[in-house]
């Protein structure tokens, strides 16, 4: 359980794809009173990290950090959190997808702001790349281009939330069914060539509840490592019902299409840029380095 003396700070992000969500959390706050806490809303992709950190360098613990939006902020509030043991990091999921969640049930636990204050804290892996963090999933291919596309379109009037999704779904298979990649785990090459789709996954769900690591343990040291070759757009709407499910790695019409192992440690390349999603933030290139880092955060679990 928390300490008594612990501090709490709540990391808004207006940008976040729910309607009314800042309303919602200050009615949310102003029911904790007189419990002491700061509010702050970020400004930009990034600040989130960048402040949680700053707090971090300059304050003693115990401090408990609340990302207030969806699995982005809540990837920036856990890259910001990371290397401080003081730090813990909780979420009140106010996003388009809050996948992560999803791993424990769902969202009305974590809606409950004095629940979580009395919560305890457990350690969870993370992915590292580079200077950023995924607590969640990074996705390469077909879900990252998705995942592109809905966030271009997340303030639209009618294409945002659930519709963006399926927006950003539609685009990627028009326009985005292979993307050249060599896959490197703990060592080994699994895969040369064009990709469907990967998932490297601590989380199971993705894309709004897409259950891409249906076997994924977030505390096991190991993230999940699922990669769909290309198939036809036929064969894809026959199975994205089991993929949507979590049945596609024992789906006998995939079975010479995936490539699943578990791992430590992998390197993605390409000749050409391409685009990595971490936790719904995008990022491209031509090589990717994804560390696994075990424990390496308290996550804050309500009703553990």
């Amino acid at each position: 359980m928390p300490e008594k003396d612990v501090r709490h700070f709540f990391i808004f992000n207006p940008a976040a794809g729910r309607r009314g969500a800042s309303a919602r959390l200050n009615a949310a706050l102003a029911a904790l009173e007189p419990e002491r806490y700061t509010l702050y809303t970020t400004n930009g992709t990034g600040d989130a990290a960048q402040y949680v950190s700053g707090v971090c360098g300059n304050l003693p613990g115990p401090l408990r950090f609340y990302a207030c939006g969806g699995d982005g902020t809540l990837g920036e509030v856990v890259t910001g959190a990371l290397g401080h043991p003081q730090a813990e990091v909780g979420v009140w999921p106010c996003g388009s997808g809050n996948d992560y969640v999803k791993y424990y049930g769902g969202e009305t636990g974590f809606l409950d702001l004095a629940a979580q204050l009395a919560a305890p804290s457990v350690p969870v892996d993370v992915m590292q790349v580079g200077d950023r963090c995924a607590i969640n999933a990074v996705n390469a291919g077909l879900e990252a281009q998705a995942a592109q596309t809905m966030l271009g379109l997340r303030h639209h009037p009618v294409f945002n939330g659930k519709n963006g999704y399926l927006a950003g779904a539609l685009d990627a298979v028009i326009h985005h069914m292979r993307t050249p990649c060599t896959v490197t785990a703990d060592g080994e090459t699994l895969h040369e060539g064009d990709l469907l789709t990967l998932s490297l996954a601590c989380g199971k769900f993705i894309g709004g509840g897409f259950q891409c690591a249906p076997r994924s343990k977030n505390n096991d040291g190991l993230m999940e490592l699922a990669l769909v070759k290309p198939i036809s757009r036929l064969r894809l709407a026959r199975v994205i019902g089991a993929y949507k499910k979590g049945n596609h790695l024992d789906d006998h019409r995939l079975k010479d299409r995936i490539v699943y192992r578990r791992a430590k440690a992998v390197r993605l390349t390409s000749g050409q840029d391409i685009t990595l999603c971490l936790d719904g933030e995008i990022i491209t290139g031509r090589q990717f380095d994804i560390r696994l880092l075990p424990g390496a955060v308290r996550f804050i679990v309500p009703g553990a």
